[in-house]
């Protein structure tokens, strides 16, 4: 079995003018599939961080543009914005149970279930954000370009939730 690893596009002499069915025509097929291969693991890669970069650039859209830092008080707010973002989307997912007839739950609602609760649970240990209160670090989040290797440049803060019982409740609630 050849060992195209080494091979690229550039290195196959003749490509265009490979008959479709010869050696050469294989060979170049091989060269694209690993290819396609290897960009494919790099996007997988690229996504793993993508729910870190969806945290960050919703509340760069959350905070008004006219102001430059936020209180602690208005971030907590936030996360709480933040947790509720999807109770639409979970109320027009239950509209669609039928009264009288069991009907399982659709997959998107167990997601979002989950990560409902997930969340929740980490605001009660320690929610972490981009910190708002500081106007240099705001400035440079309104200037980023979600590019995950800049991430680091941004400071974070950990926020507890200080009344925990207030958010099970309004989640019993809805259940």
């Amino acid at each position: 079995m050849p060992n195209n690893k080494r091979k690229t596009l550039k290195t196959v002499k003749g490509k265009d003018k490979a008959h479709p069915y010869s050696r050469k025509a294989l060979q170049i097929n091989r060269i694209n599939l690993r290819q396609d291969k290897l960009d494919k693991r790099k996007s997988d890669w690229l996504h793993q961080a993508n729910p870190t970069v969806e945290r960050y650039l919703w509340f760069r859209w959350v905070l008004d543009e006219e102001q430059e830092t936020a209180t602690r008080e208005q971030l907590v707010e936030f996360i709480e914005m933040y947790l509720c973002r999807n109770d639409e989307e979970l109320a027009q997912l239950k509209a669609l149970h039928r009264p009288g007839q069991p009907r399982p739950k659709a997959a998107r609602e167990d997601l979002i279930m989950l990560l409902k609760k997930k969340e929740t649970e980490e605001f009660n240990h320690g929610f972490i954000l981009p910190d708002l209160t500081i106007s240099k670090n705001v400035k440079f989040l309104r200037q980023w370009d979600s590019d995950i290797n800049s991430m680091t440049n941004i400071r974070t803060i950990k926020i507890k939730n200080t009344q925990p019982d207030q958010i099970a409740d309004s989640n019993v609630m809805q259940n």
